[in-house]
């Protein structure tokens, strides 16, 4: 038998933000290689690898004819199934090689992204993107949505994403500061284990928050909460609570490479929607907060080591706290063989 893949394999990832894919090829790093994608005149999103099949050119360069993906380099045409169509440089008695064609990837559009299949053992989709229950009664909103690249594995990245106890330590300027009375032990938690989904709720410790957020956000400790969900293999789902308002961070760990991951995100929240120039301010504060809580996290997660966390025969020591990041080793182990 071969070695496994080196990623996992048959599963929906979410690769792309819904709000940047156009008409025109949009590329993305994944997996180690190039993909493209764009939108054809009804709407739908195409997804290509992202290399032309006569001489390796980037097709991100390229544009839309026609629903075709035209390369910017000698004019190849490719249909949505990847096959070429037309090449200008041929002769009237020339015909099309069979194997001028692109790998696609089925897709898929939901919660604000760009999903794709990428198939294993299963060439089409088995099963469709799940559904994310805590977004009920909140609206998703493009004006904060944001990419950040880390220089580490997406293991690692999302590991941090459901990590319930670090933010008191590395949020102080963008969430807030520590409190020196503030009791920081965690009590046990549940963890809801489901089909390729993880759901964790805990009490939220950081209590002096900076900014224009804290005239928003106020609560104490029965009702501000946090809750994390994880959608097998590559989205964490972060919701804050402080009292009525509610928060929503989606977060697509994208593997870029085996050492790199573009984290994107898209914000979803029940207050501030009917207000025009308020729901623009609010967009804004998302963004540049967000902006500064992922360079907070690599100041800290790309010194890791390993990079890329191990699921069998780890030597990191784990407490009860750790308990969603234990289910989630659990659920990598058995399900994606890397």
């Amino acid at each position: 038998m071969g070695s496994p893949p080196p990623w996992p394999t048959d599963c929906w990832y979410a690769v792309g933000l819904s709000s940047q894919v156009g008409r025109q090829p949009l590329g993305h790093r994944f997996q180690g290689s190039d993909v493209v994608l764009m939108r054809d005149h009804g709407g739908r999103v195409l997804a290509f690898e992202g290399r032309c099949a006569h001489r390796g050119c980037s097709l991100a360069g390229g544009w839309s004819r026609d629903d075709r993906l035209v390369c910017p380099y000698h004019g190849w045409q490719y249909d949505a199934e990847g096959s070429c169509v037309r090449i200008p440089a041929l002769r009237a008695e020339e015909s099309i090689p069979r194997q001028a064609r692109l790998r696609t990837f089925p897709t898929r559009e939901r919660h604000g992204f760009i999903w794709l299949w990428v198939a294993g053992h299963q060439s089409s989709p088995v099963g469709e993107v799940q559904d994310i229950p805590e977004l009920a009664g909140l609206t998703l909103r493009d004006g904060g949505d944001m990419a950040f690249t880390y220089g580490t594995h997406f293991t690692r990245t999302i590991e941090n994403g459901i990590d319930p106890t670090h933010a008191a330590f590395v949020h102080g300027k963008s969430i807030g500061r520590v409190d020196p009375l503030a009791d920081f032990s965690l009590e046990r938690y549940p963890v809801t284990v489901e089909a390729g989904s993880l759901y964790g709720r805990m009490p939220i410790k950081v209590k002096k928050l900076t900014g224009l957020t804290r005239l928003l956000l106020r609560g104490d400790a029965a009702n501000a909460f946090k809750e994390y969900r994880f959608l097998y293999p590559n989205v964490v789902v972060s919701i804050v609570h402080f009292g009525a308002v509610t928060l929503a961070a989606l977060q697509a760990h994208v593997p870029d490479s085996d050492s790199a991951t573009t984290v994107r995100v898209t914000n979803g929240r029940n207050f501030l929607i009917a207000t025009p120039g308020l729901n623009r301010l609010f967009d804004r504060i998302t963004l540049d907060t967000g902006l500064q809580i992922s360079r907070e996290d690599a100041a800290v997660i790309t010194e890791q080591e390993p990079r890329q966390v191990s699921f069998r025969g780890s030597n990191e020591v784990l407490i009860e706290s750790d308990r969603i990041l234990v289910e989630y080793r659990r659920m990598m182990r058995e399900h994606a063989r890397i």
